[in-house]
């Protein structure tokens, strides 16, 4: 599988993998990635499957681990990382593995996901978050990650961010795919949340995905279920299964702020008007709400 050295506008390198024009993590896997990923157009779903869908840093272990409890019927943690159900981190043989009903998550675009998930109508999850706050975590999470191999820094960053010169490639062509493919492909039951809701009443939203998972609850569960998931309760406890060697200092760094609002301490005046000029540019059509205020 190529890795590749993707250059900024400077000559600041960031380590991804290419498969076929897709920006890839360099992911530390048993398996060969390349083929695996190659041949995951004809992977074979289950009717029960849920996939969890979203670009980077928008929420998406949040709403694994809420959607895990949900179908297990009780607030107690996952002893596992998404990663392990992570659709672009699994071998053929690893997801034929996995017991139902199976949790999943991805990155990829709509287009991407193997196509047996679509003809089977499994129910997926959307969540959308700030792009101003993503790209401030993905920033993070660049210059933090060893294998990244990145020390570029905010300046630098945000032009890269925008040009989608990073794993997954551009937040704005990532959001209007999933409005384009959404509104095409309107059988298959998807459910669309934001980080800034599950921020704002968790509660709430954990029983809007328990009605559309058609999961059995109580207002008890739910409440439960929020405080289990609560970010500062989850980034005090961490995740056991982390690999400290992976972050620089060898510190984990899955967790980090999780506030709302952040990039306010990151972008320039200047900066947030040049982000206001794209979006509006590039989401003109979006009808999905996106969170921007």
């Amino acid at each position: 599988m190529p890795v590749v050295k993707i250059k900024d506008d400077i000559g600041k390198t960031m380590t991804l993998r290419e498969i076929d024009g897709c920006y890839l993590p360099v992911i530390r896997v048993p398996h060969d990635q390349e083929e695996e990923f190659r041949g995951r157009s004809d992977w074979s779903a289950r009717p029960d499957d849920i996939l969890i869908c979203a670009y980077p840093k928008s929420g998406t272990h949040w709403l694994w681990e809420i959607a895990c409890m949900l179908l297990n019927g009780n607030a107690e943690r996952i002893h596992l990382m998404k990663e392990m159900s992570m659709v672009e981190c699994l071998s053929r043989s690893g997801l034929d593995s996995m017991t139902s009903p199976r949790v999943l998550n991805t990155h990829l675009y709509y287009g991407q996901i193997p196509e047996d998930f679509k003809r089977k109508q499994c129910k997926m999850i959307y969540i959308l978050r700030n792009p101003r706050d993503v790209a401030v975590s993905f920033f993070n999470h660049h210059t933090r990650l060893l294998d990244y191999e990145y020390d570029g820094n905010w300046q630098q960053y945000l032009p890269r961010f925008i040009e989608g010169k990073v794993d997954y490639g551009s937040w704005f062509d990532y959001v209007v795919d999933w409005e384009t493919t959404m509104n095409k492909n309107q059988q298959n039951p998807a459910h669309v949340v934001t980080y800034e809701d599950l921020q704002k009443d968790c509660v709430k939203e954990v029983s809007r995905l328990a009605t559309f998972l058609k999961t059995e609850g109580t207002a008890t569960l739910y409440a439960d279920i929020a405080e289990q998931c609560n970010f500062k309760k989850m980034k005090k406890e961490k995740d056991p299964l982390e690999d400290t060697t992976e972050w620089k200092d060898h510190k984990p760094g899955m967790y980090r702020k999780g506030v709302v609002g952040d990039w306010k301490n990151w972008f320039t005046v200047a900066q947030s008007d040049m982000f206001d000029t794209v979006y509006k540019e590039k989401l003109n059509n979006v009808t999905l709400p996106v969170p921007y205020t």
